[in-house]
């Protein structure tokens, strides 16, 4: 209990550092929260595939272990990776869920049962449900731009044919949650029973560096729940600089004890060098000369620990230590990367009260 206790004291404190917020007492709201849990995909397009992310993190100091994942229905497939079911604290696991809109149709409702069986054992049920629609086609259902150089203006052309009953039936608008992404609505013709549009789809060229994994929505002059058709749009824009974990846990340390040395993965999608590294606490150490004369390498290996001084200048507050590193690389037009490096205090009357005997 005693570990327990203190994984509670991490999150609490670190919770509400983060966000200013206290926490709930139920930690799996902090693997997953409750709002993230569902996810509808409205419209689907048949023989489309359209997919969702469901992100996990591993709130506890202690490792927490992802036995398995079953879906309640054969019209979805689930991928995870099973090499990183095990996540070491703050660490990121991804269920990837597509809805199999190229075998069924009509009302799709699908339960996927998460299974942890480390730490402590405990299910998650994620729930999907969409509608596949059997007169209306999109192609392709998804668009995939690639690794683009921020120069550029790639396009790709959607063909919408819808073949229901309705005369009318037209795309009347689109909307992005991504602000560079770009459409033209074209009718391209209309027959007796079917109707074809055309939607060509662009990055403009100020798209920042980074991934784009967003959701492009063609709009119909349908009924609510039936007018929007979700489609998937990726694209890797520039040379992209990722951070692994973007949280790194020193650990639970008695106080006044320095932190073991950890190691954060600085990886980027093509070779480069780091120019700057800045913590904003001065305990924290980063065993990191700038070599202006070292070759550009695609993944750097930067070893951080921290003092843990019992008071003073960069001491942890609350029970809790949580400092920003800031990366600047020699990548054009990539702004800086910032990571959290962060660690808690042991509670020692926390472990006297439940300690089992």
């Amino acid at each position: 209990m005693a570990r327990i206790c203190f994984a509670f004291i991490a999150i609490a404190t670190f919770w509400q550092a983060a966000t200013g917020q206290s926490p709930e007492t139920d930690w799996l709201q902090h693997v997953i929260p409750a709002k993230e849990r569902s996810f509808d995909f409205q419209t689907v397009a048949k023989g489309g595939t359209p997919e969702h992310r469901f992100v996990l993190k591993n709130p506890l100091q202690e490792p927490l272990h992802i036995a398995n994942v079953t879906s309640s229905c054969t019209c979805t497939t689930v991928d995870f990776d099973t090499e990183k079911s095990i996540l070491q604290t703050y660490e990121e696991f991804v269920i990837t869920v597509r809805l199999r809109g190229d075998m069924f149709e009509g009302q799709r409702n699908a339960t996927l049962t998460v299974v942890i069986d480390e730490p402590n054992r405990a299910e998650i049920q994620l729930n999907i449900r969409g509608v596949i629609r059997t007169n209306l086609k999109v192609s392709p259902n998804f668009i995939d731009f690639g690794n683009v150089e921020s120069e550029n203006k790639p396009s790709r052309t959607l063909t919408v044919t819808y073949t229901g009953s309705n005369s009318q039936w037209r795309i009347v608008d689109t909307r992005c949650d991504n602000e560079f992404i770009r459409t033209d609505i074209i009718h391209d013709s209309s027959d007796i029973g079917q109707k074809v549009f055309k939607v060509n789809v662009s990055l403009d060229p100020s798209t920042p560096h980074g991934r784009i994994d967003s959701r492009l929505f063609l709009i119909t002059n349908e009924a609510a729940g039936r007018r929007e058709i979700p489609i998937l749009i990726r694209a890797t824009v520039g040379t992209v600089m990722s951070v692994s974990p973007p949280t790194l846990f020193l650990g639970s340390l008695p106080p006044g004890e320095p932190s073991p040395k950890k190691f954060a993965i600085v990886s980027g999608t093509k070779p480069f060098c780091i120019t700057k590294i800045e913590c904003d606490n001065p305990a924290v150490e980063i065993s990191w000369d700038i070599d202006n004369n070292a070759p550009p390498k695609v993944r750097h290996i930067i070893p951080i620990f921290y003092r843990n001084p019992v008071d003073g200048e960069g001491s942890p507050k609350d029970g809790v230590m949580l400092a920003a590193v800031q990366i600047t690389t020699d990548i054009p037009g990539l702004a800086p990367t910032t990571f959290y490096v962060t660690m808690s205090v042991q509670n020692n009357a926390c472990e006297e009260q439940f300690t089992e005997p």
